[in-house]
C-alpha cells in the first residue's frame, strides 16, 4: 500500500476525491441498509460480518448524511437520515436517556445520549417535527438531572467510576441542542461542566484522563473528542481562556507530529506516542479540528495541519470489490492495530467524509 506521507493532498485529483466520497457514502448507506434503516451498523468485520446497530454513532452520522444529501442532491441519503432519526426516537428509554453500546443494551449512557443529540437537533432543524423536539427535551432533561453539582457526569459511564475528559463533547452536544431549545439552565450547567473539565489541562498541553481508561495512553480518537468539545463549547459559551488553552493544546500536538513526521495511534500524558499503528478515525477528527481552527484564526499552519492529517489516511480507504468493505476505513493502520482491531467502524467513515467536505472543499466533490 502506498505511504500516505508521500502523497500530498494536492496530488489527489478531483476525480479521485469524487470516487472516494462516492465509495464512502455507499458504504455508510450499506451500514444502514443491513439493518433496514433501523440505525447504522457499528462496524464490519471480515470475521464476524456486520455488527448490530450502534445508537451513539448513528446519532452523529445523521448530520453527515444530510450534508451530503444536499451536496450530491441525493434524496436517498436524506431518507436514510430520516429513518435513523425515527429509529432513535423509538429506542429512547423512558427516562429520556439512550442506551450505551449496541442496540439491545439496556443500561443508559451519558456520552451516547449526548452524541445522539447532534442527530436529533439536526433532524428537528430539517423536518420541524415535534417528535424530535420532544426527544431533545427528554434527553437534555435526563442529562441535566445526572450532572453533579461540580459539573461532572459520574453516572452511566462507559467505565464505571471513571469520568473521562472526552465528556467535553457531551457538553458540546448539550449546547448544540440548546441552540434550538433555548433554555438558560442548560447553558449555565454546561458552563459549569466545561470549567470542571478545563481544570484538567496540563502545562504541557495534554489533558488528564482524555482516554478511555484512567492512567492509560489515549487514542487520537478520544484526544480529538476532548479537544473538539473544548473548542466548540468555548466558542458557544464565549470562554476565551478555555479557547486559548484548547488552541495551545492543538498546536502542541501539531508540533509533536511535525517533529516525528507522522502521527502515532495514541499518546501518553508526556506526548510519548505509540507509532506501531495509526488511529485513522482520530486523524480524520484532528483534520477537522485544524480546519476549524483555520476558519477561526486564519493561521496557515492550521490549514497545513488539516491537510497533512487527512493525507496520512486517505490511501488506507478500501476501494476493492467486496461491497462490505468498499469505501470503508479500517479502525487502525495496519488493520490489526490497537484501535478497533480488524474492524471497519461506521464513525471512521463519517469523520472521513466530514473532513473531505470541510478540508478539501465541497467544490470538488459535487
Amino acid at each position: 500500500m502506498p505511504n500516505p506521507l508521500h502523497r500530498p493532498i494536492g496530488d489527489i485529483s478531483p476525480g479521485d476525491w469524487q470516487k472516494r466520497t462516492d465509495a464512502a457514502l455507499a458504504w455508510l448507506r450499506r451500514s444502514v441498509a443491513v439493518h433496514r434503516g433501523q440505525g447504522s451498523a457499528h462496524s464490519y468485520s471480515p470475521l464476524f460480518g456486520w455488527a448490530k446497530a450502534y445508537p451513539e454513532t448513528t446519532g452523529y452520522i445523521i448530520p453527515t448524511l444530510l450534508d451530503y444529501a444536499v451536496i450530491r442532491k441525493n434524496e436517498g441519503l436524506r431518507q436514510d437520515a430520516i429513518s435513523c432519526g425515527q429509529w432513535l426516537c423509538q429506542i429512547q428509554m423512558p427516562s429520556g436517556a439512550f442506551p450505551g453500546l449496541l442496540v439491545g443494551h439496556t443500561e443508559p449512557s451519558v456520552f451516547n445520549t449526548a452524541q445522539i443529540l447532534f442527530g436529533l437537533t439536526r433532524m428537528l432543524e430539517e423536518t420541524e417535527e415535534e417528535q424530535y423536539r420532544i426527544a431533545l427535551e427528554r434527553a437534555t432533561t435526563w442529562l441535566l438531572r445526572t450532572l453533579e453539582t461540580d459539573g461532572s457526569w459520574r453516572q452511566a459511564a462507559y467505565v464505571p467510576g471513571f469520568v473521562p475528559s472526552y465528556y467535553t463533547r457531551a457538553v458540546w452536544g448539550m449546547l448544540r441542542a440548546n441552540q434550538l431549545l433555548q433554555k438558560p439552565e442548560i447553558d449555565a450547567a454546561m458552563r459549569r461542566a466545561l470549567h470542571f473539565y478545563a481544570a484538567r489541562f496540563l502545562p504541557n498541553g495534554t489533558v488528564r484522563d482524555w482516554g478511555f481508561w484512567p492512567e492509560k495512553a489515549a487514542f487520537t480518537h478520544t484526544m480529538a473528542y476532548t479537544v473538539e468539545g473544548f473548542l466548540e463549547s468555548a466558542v458557544l459559551l464565549n470562554e476565551p481562556d478555555i479557547l486559548q488553552k484548547t488552541i495551545s493544546s492543538a498546536d502542541i500536538f501539531w508540533s509533536v507530529v511535525q517533529q516525528k513526521g507522522r502521527t502515532a495511534g495514541r499518546y501518553d500524558q508526556d506526548w510519548r506516542g505509540d507509532y506501531k499503528f495509526r488511529c485513522l478515525t482520530g486523524n480524520a477528527q484532528w483534520s477537522l479540528i485544524f480546519q476549524r481552527l483555520f476558519a477561526l484564526k486564519k493561521e496557515d499552519q492550521h490549514r497545513r495541519a488539516a491537510r497533512f492529517l487527512l493525507s496520512e489516511i486517505v490511501d488506507y480507504q478500501i476501494l476493492g470489490t467486496n461491497e462490505n468493505t468498499h469505501g470503508a476505513l479500517p479502525g487502525s493502520a495496519p488493520v490489526w492495530g490497537a484501535y478497533q482491531r480488524c474492524r471497519y467502524p461506521n464513525w471512521g467513515v463519517k469523520f472521513f467524509l466530514d473532513a473531505v467536505y470541510k478540508v478539501i472543499g465541497d467544490e470538488i466533490i459535487k
